[in-house]
């Protein structure tokens, strides 16, 4: 016992060691559902590689196919609508030349880049824990790595469940967001190392030294709205309010001082030494609004980019709801820090705070910000989180000795240290208990979700030959119209784009819906057949395995030409 002790106490205090235990285990996890469903491939089918969601992540892997064929701005792989190419995405496309580059698959240079992202992601927001010396920095990080929601009963198909709440959003799960999307996890990075640059800031007194931050912070602005807006955004928001709220308590403070309100020379006499410093902040701030709505223009110019911006605004998911109940046991350990804090007079106490509560008020009004509500908590909360449920653990261990010292006798025998030890001991072992349980059941459903035996989830084998014939025989880009699920994977492998293929990125999605089934079924006159290949300049169909079992037999004879068939595919061209 004693030798476990020692040893947990070395790791406890070591900390490189206590980092690397940590995020080794909770990406441990995370790899483990992907390496379950791989081994789980029945023999002649390989499993796609899926990460988070299919339709988003074959759209992922379609830009990285457009990438490594040439592509430098984005254009969408699955309508056929004309539209203007974009910068948007665009980062997709260079990981598609990094990855021919390198000689990997798509899906191999994918996964490289979540976890590089994810260990540095998991390195600086460490580091930045230490260097904002907040009470007990390892309990912080340990809360901010395994956090997890607690339970709850909801009827599923008239069935009563027990999930996690806010189960529907996988970004809020502890094992899922520890190596998120590449682009959530880039974003998560550069936000707190603007957030940090912005304290320097604060604290520095050094005029050289201000204006260096604010240039490495401008810097990170535009890469940031590029790659993930929500977590510029995020800042954009909270920043007038931490400003106001610093402020009002400089005022208070000041007042008690004078013995009388006045507003003006105690917002003066707060403001004139640091005058530099709040003007750095202000034009941080305004060029990041700049660079926001240089994004969103950018997003919504066009045809095609403005409908998933205007299907996005559409998504008021129940946050409000279950935000709560998804913080988990550390969240009214949070409201007692976040008390803690607001008495206090440093800066970096009120940053925290207005990190944490301003985007957690605004989610009733997303709507009327023109956003999905759920983008307002993609500004890492987890860390602000933790932060301050870790001050709430400091405020309630002074307490508790207080307690003590009260008694005389008592506390003489029992010394502050071991007070302290023992309710770490108590919290940490609260925490595991209602943690646990989720960690479990995320990494299990995770296997679940890809373990049925799908066609677009375990390819067969033999349709890579199918695609190596497209790629081979037709020229880039060329039009395809395939069911649904196929039209979603196929521009991953082939150089097509695809008539239907994603609810978000397709034009009119469910008026196609509608075309593309009674084709494949068969039941269209000639004049339909011809209409729907002429209007959309369709070059190629591909009947596979989602669209044989709908119709087995060779499709329209009269006006399709089999160029490619096999048991797996046929691939026919219109006969002129």
């Amino acid at each position: 016992m004693k030798y476990i002790k020692k040893y947990l106490l070395f790791i406890y205090s070591s900390k490189i060691l206590f980092f690397c235990i940590c995020s080794t285990v909770i990406l441990t996890l995370n790899l483990t559902p992907l390496i379950a469903n791989i081994r789980h491939s029945p023999e002649g089918r390989t499993f796609a590689l899926i990460h988070n969601n299919t339709q988003d992540f074959f759209f992922y892997q379609s830009l990285m196919n457009k990438g490594a064929n040439g592509d430098w701005l984005t254009t969408d792989p699955y309508t056929t609508e004309f539209h203007s190419p974009s910068i948007v995405f665009s980062y997709f496309l260079w990981l598609g030349k990094l990855s021919k580059l390198l000689g990997i698959p798509y899906a191999y240079t994918y996964h490289l880049v979540r976890i590089i992202l994810s260990v540095a992601f998991l390195a600086v927001s460490y580091f930045f824990i230490l260097y904002l010396s907040f009470p007990y920095p390892y309990l912080t990080f340990f809360f901010f790595v395994f956090a997890s929601p607690f339970f709850h009963q909801i009827i599923d198909w008239g069935k009563v469940n027990t999930v996690p709440y806010m189960y529907w959003w996988t970004g809020i799960d502890a094992i899922r967001r520890s190596a998120y999307l590449p682009h959530h996890m880039f974003g998560g990075l550069m936000l707190i190392l603007i957030i940090f640059c912005l304290l320097k800031i604060i604290y520095t007194t050094e005029r050289k030294l201000i204006k260096q931050y604010l240039a490495f912070s401008i810097l990170l602005t535009p890469i940031t709205v590029f790659i993930h807006p929500p977590s510029l955004l995020i800042i954009i928001l909270f920043l007038p309010s931490l400003i106001i709220l610093f402020l009002l308590r400089k005022i208070i403070e000041n007042t008690k001082k004078i013995g009388s309100l006045k507003i003006i020379p105690s917002l003066l006499q707060e403001i004139k030494p640091r005058i530099r410093n709040y003007s750095a902040l202000t034009i941080f701030w305004f060029l990041g609004i700049i660079f926001l709505f240089i994004m969103v223009w950018t997003t919504n110019r066009g045809l095609i980019w403005s409908k998933p911006f205007e299907w996005e605004k559409q998504q008021q998911l129940p946050v409000a709801n279950e935000l709560f109940g998804a913080f988990g046991i550390i969240f009214p350990l949070s409201i007692i820090g976040i008390i803690k804090s607001l008495s206090s007079t440093k800066f970096k106490y009120y940053l925290i705070v207005a990190w944490l509560i301003t985007p957690l008020l605004l989610i009733p009004f997303a709507l009327s910000l023109q956003m999905s509500n759920i983008r307002l908590i993609q500004g890492v909360p987890f860390l602000p989180l933790s932060i301050l449920a870790a001050i709430g653990v400091k405020t309630i261990e002074d307490f508790l000795v207080s307690i003590f010292k009260r008694r005389q006798a008592v506390s003489k025998k029992i010394p502050r240290n071991l007070i302290g030890s023992l309710f770490h001991c108590i919290i940490v072992i609260i925490f595991i208990i209602f943690t646990y349980p989720t960690l479990i059941w995320s990494v299990k459903d995770q296997i679940r979700e890809y373990w049925p035996i799908f066609g677009n989830v375990y390819f067969d084998n033999r349709l890579y030959y199918a695609f190596s014939f497209i790629n081979s025989s037709f020229p880039k880009d060329t039009i395809t119209l395939s069911t649904f699920f196929t039209g979603n994977y196929l521009p991953a492998f082939s150089h097509t784009v695809s008539f239907i293929g994603h609810t978000g990125y397709t034009y009119n999605a469910n008026q196609k819906q509608e075309l593309v089934k009674r084709f494949f079924e068969n039941k269209m006159t000639e004049t339909e057949v011809k209409d729907l290949i002429m209007n959309n300049n369709i070059t190629l169909i591909f009947q596979g395995p989602e669209e044989k079992p709908i119709y087995s037999n060779y499709l329209y004879p009269q006006l399709l030409k089999p160029v490619y068939d096999r048991e797996e595919a046929t691939i026919y061209i219109p006969i002129k």
